[in-house]
């Protein structure tokens, strides 16, 4: 009786001790957490560029959601303004479909802005509902019956994107900075009518719960329209009168100028003191910012290629929404504008809302657009410099010329003529490499004291390098310095050497010795010092390497023994050059950047997907994208990511 008693006493006290024990296993934090998707995303605030992606659109498809954030980071977008819908949510804490999607954004390093908006059925006054079916608005637009509902789980949701590693969405991904709901000043996003003292009231009970979850977090306004005030009927005196200064951190603004030119000098009345253009209204923004010490960000602001879907005025050509594009992030910088989204990367209704949803830069097939090309040349060329100042060439309301400073003390200028074509001339420094890119990257080495440009509305970059700079890639991480940079800025940049994939190594070469390398997306730099400069640095012969790979001697395959009409020869490896390649092959360094044809025009998947016409030639492999604009119809495949050890 004793034994069994005492046996018995002993097994409960053990299961006791096991419980506890797996009771605090369950809220201790692991000894090895896994890698948080915070820690990839950059540091708030926001950068300059950003683009209102919508990867949280529950129109999307994943696949269609992870091609289009594959299409941002291509381009350098490193900052999305995105939307969380309430009326979505659901009465759970966790929403697996917001969790999955903005850790997708997480996990690419893309920073976060995020949208608290709609409301669920059970907060709509029966009234909005009955005015919004008679009047054809959606229903989840009607104002909140309940504020403080809205502000229990605009804080819930902040609490678990947070990034803190407390009751966070898997991968701790992290939302920087939260805007409370969006145009709470226009009628159709705030049912049944736009009410500032509603709103005041919103914004104030958000901002103190958004707080509560995140004291780091930023809180925007909902973005509120920009023409003679700030927001409709200057709706956001009200608002500040009745909810405080203290009730937002940053004034969130929608300068929309759909149909005009950013810049266009008619929006001008200086005798009336009127100024409607994009700089006109920042400023107006700003003076009114300023008496509550707020920074003003644009978190929309496009251009519409709508074509014959929307009314004429509104309808630009992809060139002007290419070239509006970048002259408005670059009028921004030069207004001390922290931040601006671009609206946008993709329509996610596919047309439904005209004339808003063809500012898109990528088309519905996910066809990217000049303005998506322009968009990458901005960031690649702005993304680290600091704003100078206008330049010498610059003539207000007929020449913009506006001059950025890299951090080791290089320049940027940007250009762009307000009607006619213009021929300007601007010195070079001496002692520094000069290269005027265009809108869509390509790039032309300038010599010489001067640059005679020819400016027109398409901006053009002019660029000057300080000779043995470094320069950093925020997509990579990764530098590129010294003899490499002048040899990767000179030989075509981005596109044809793409990013940097490794830093400075020493490899061991198919000729047994030991050089130093730097690896890229498109080929490999390696140091030759016994050649003098510049031929001491030299691409890669990865054509020849990567058919070796396959098993293919670049020797074995057919030659011809001359070539058509518009081609050239090359006798040296029995091969012609035909267009489209001539063209790009010629204007991007030739020979010395690409070295002899040593295969004919055939056709070979690329990276693993769909079939193209691609030619091998010593140093790289070219492909045609017959569905791309001219500028981009001719692409360097990707050889250097494909073999890199």
């Amino acid at each position: 009786m004793f034994n069994r008693n005492w046996y018995e006493m002993l097994r409960r006290i053990t299961v006791g001790i096991l419980v506890l024990m797996l009771a605090l296993i369950a809220v201790l934090p692991a000894g090895a957490p896994p890698a948080r998707a915070a820690a990839r995303q950059p540091a708030g605030p926001p950068t300059l560029f950003g683009l209102n992606m919508y990867i949280t659109g529950r129109e999307r498809s994943d696949a269609e959601a992870a091609a289009l954030v594959a299409m941002a980071t291509r381009i350098g977008a490193s900052w999305t303004r995105e939307e969380i819908c309430w009326a979505c949510w659901g009465r759970e804490t966790a929403n697996l479909f917001y969790d999955r999607r903005i850790g997708m954004l997480a996990n690419a390093g893309i920073g976060i802005i995020g949208m608290l908006l709609t409301t669920p059925e059970q907060y709509r006054d029966p009234r909005c509902v009955a005015h919004a079916r008679a009047t054809r608005q959606p229903e989840y637009w009607c104002a909140p019956t309940d504020m403080d509902a809205y502000a229990r789980w605009a804080g819930q949701v902040v609490e678990r994107y947070d990034g803190d590693g407390y009751d966070d969405a898997p991968g701790s991904p992290r939302v920087a900075a939260w805007e409370i709901w969006n145009e709470p000043d226009m009628d159709g996003t705030w049912l049944p009518r736009a009410d500032p003292a509603a709103y005041a009231v919103m914004l104030r009970k958000a901002y103190a719960a958004v707080k509560q979850a995140d004291p780091t977090a930023l809180v925007l306004n909902g973005g509120v329209y920009v023409f003679d005030a700030v927001g409709q009927n200057a709706f956001m005196d009200r608002v500040v009168e009745l909810a405080g200064w203290e009730s937002f951190d940053v004034l969130s603004i929608h300068p929309w100028l759909i149909d005009h030119a950013p810049d266009e000098p008619a929006l001008i009345n200086p005798r009336e003191g009127f100024d409607v253009t994009i700089p006109g209204r920042l400023e107006l923004a700003q003076r009114w910012a300023a008496r509550g010490a707020r920074p003003v960000w644009v978190t929309e602001v496009g251009w519409s290629a709508c074509g014959g879907a929307c009314a004429p005025q509104f309808a630009k050509s992809l060139d002007q929404q290419a070239d509006y594009l970048v002259r408005t992030f670059v009028l921004a910088a030069a207004a001390g504008i922290p931040h601006v989204s671009y609206f946008q990367l993709e329509d996610k209704f596919g047309g439904a809302q005209q004339p808003w949803g063809p500012a898109a830069i990528v088309d519905d097939a996910l066809n990217p657009r000049p303005a998506y090309v322009a968009f990458g040349t901005l960031v690649a060329q702005l993304q680290f410099a600091r704003y100078q100042g206008t330049g010498p060439a610059h003539r207000p309301g007929r020449l913009a010329h506006h001059r950025f400073v890299q951090p080791d003390g290089g320049t940027v200028d940007v250009l762009w003529s307000l009607g006619e074509r213009r021929s300007v001339e601007l010195p070079l420094a001496p002692g520094r490499s000069a290269t005027l890119i265009q809108r869509d990257g390509a790039e032309q080495a300038l010599t010489g004291g001067a640059a005679n440009i020819s400016v027109g509305e398409r901006p053009v970059y002019l660029r000057q390098v300080v000779p043995g700079r470094a320069r950093s890639f925020a997509e990579t991480g990764l530098t590129v310095s010294g003899a490499f940079l002048v040899a990767w800025e000179r030989g075509g940049g981005l596109t044809v050497f793409g990013l940097p994939l490794t830093p400075e190594r020493v490899e061991r070469g198919a000729d047994g010795r030991d050089r130093r390398v730097q690896w890229f997306e498109r080929n490999r730099l390696e140091y030759h010092p016994e050649n003098p400069p510049p031929n001491d640095v030299l691409s890669g012969l990865l054509g020849v390497e990567y058919l070796a790979r396959r098993g293919i001697d670049w020797r074995t395959l057919p030659t011809v023994s001359g070539a058509a009409p518009g081609c050239r020869y090359f006798p040296e490896t029995q091969h012609s050059l035909c267009p489209p390649f001539r063209a790009f092959w010629e204007r991007n360094g030739g020979l010395a950047s690409f070295g002899y044809p040593i295969s004919e025009p055939l056709t070979e998947p690329v990276e693993g997907r769909r079939a193209l016409t691609v030619q091998y030639f010593e140093r790289s492999r070219f492909e045609e994208h017959p569905d791309q604009p001219p500028a981009r119809r001719v692409q360097l495949s990707r050889l250097g990511a494909e073999l890199v050890p």
